[in-house]
């Protein structure tokens, strides 16, 4: 990586900004602009040498799909098919919010965007991406600002590192304040008749959460708690119609080891010319100072904030990865966190990176 690099590329969001960024879209280019979950590669949906940039640029497999930005929730008939009421009850109730659901694609959108039948939608919350959204008037396809594989960005530095000049801008609007992308979910439909009374027929819908975070299973528990026939669950198969799904992600230079219990940090204590991190919680950096004070120099205590406040967590999450590649960190050992609410999510991309 090179940090000391002239970033003349990286602009605040202004009006003159956002005129300069909406002619790059219109001319097939690539602005990376961030909304409330991390910094996008942004470039027009329905223009496909624009897409074939965003695939090359980032090294990113065909079949990892893109998800589209829109900014009004007027916009989405125009290029997806809302196939039922729960779907629609979704994108009434949490658009714009981070959160991503896979409908059924019109044909005004290249193949590109996806390979398969279904394209993300999603509307972010962060006003300064809704105001741009609708400055440009156009669908914005937009994986992570990361070469595939590594950490996504969440700061205009971090793009910056990755790409250098290879992008004419980057907006910068400071750093991401939930800090992971968005939950990814899909619905689908089935029927039940009875064997006796053939009109007797009951319509039941599963939510699949392909892709965890902020907008959870409890969360759409509570959503549609008046309704027995729905059944929301996360996804545990591999598939190519959600982003994420199907390769290795958010990989810093480091190998990523989960513990979750300090006592298993010894294991790793005796491996010689290495430099090691530990990601840890305030209440253990708290519950065991005197043991970790003991520590040799060549290991590095991260405070991964507080168990009582998990969005911080994730906040930091990829901001850490990025902090131990420049300090050229070998082992990055991660306390486990409970697998409930978002700690579930913030486990999962946790997971993510450590797949090889």
């Amino acid at each position: 990586m090179i940090f000391n690099h002239v970033m003349n590329n990286i602009k605040k969001p202004n009006i003159d900004t956002f005129k300069y960024a909406k002619k790059l879209l219109e001319s097939s280019n690539i602005v990376s602009f961030p909304t409330e979950t991390v910094y996008w590669l942004w470039a027009n949906a329905l223009d496909k040498d624009a897409l074939e940039k965003i695939f090359k640029l980032k090294n990113r497999p065909a079949k990892n799909p893109l998800i589209v930005h829109v900014w009004d929730k007027k916009e989405i008939t125009k290029y997806w098919i809302i196939s039922n009421p729960i779907e629609k009850k979704i994108i009434d109730e949490l658009m714009p919010w981070p959160i991503t659901i896979l409908l059924n694609k019109k044909q005004n959108i290249p193949s590109l965007v996806s390979s398969n039948s279904y394209v993300g939608i999603r509307i972010p919350s962060n006003k300064i991406a809704l105001d741009f959204l609708n400055h440009c008037k156009l669908p914005i396809a937009a994986p992570s600002a990361n070469i595939s594989t590594k950490p996504s960005s969440t700061s205009a530095k971090m793009v910056h590192d990755y790409f250098l000049d290879n992008l004419p801008l980057i907006i910068d609007w400071w750093n991401c304040h939930v800090g992971i992308e968005s939950t990814v979910l899909k619905v689908d439909e089935s029927f039940s008749c009875n064997p006796i009374w053939k009109d007797d027929c009951s319509v039941f819908y599963k939510i699949t959460i392909m892709r965890p975070w902020f907008v959870t299973k409890e969360d759409l528990d509570s959503l549609f708690k008046n309704n027995k026939n729905i059944l929301v669950e996360y996804s545990d198969k591999i598939s190519n119609i959600s982003p994420w799904n199907m390769y290795k992600h958010y990989s810093p230079d480091a190998h990523i080891q989960i513990i979750n219990k300090l006592d298993q940090i010894d294991n790793y204590l005796k491996i010689d010319n290495e430099k090691i991190a530990i990601m840890l919680t305030e209440e253990t950096i708290k519950e065991n100072k005197n043991k970790l004070n003991k520590l040799s120099k060549n290991i590095k205590i991260i405070s991964w904030w507080s168990k009582k406040d998990l969005i911080i967590c994730a906040q930091k999450l990829f901001s850490i990865y990025y902090d131990c590649d420049k300090e050229w960190i070998d082992l990055i050992l991660v306390e486990q966190l409970e697998e409930q609410w978002i700690g579930f999510s913030i486990m999962n991309r946790v997971k993510k990176s450590v797949e090889r």
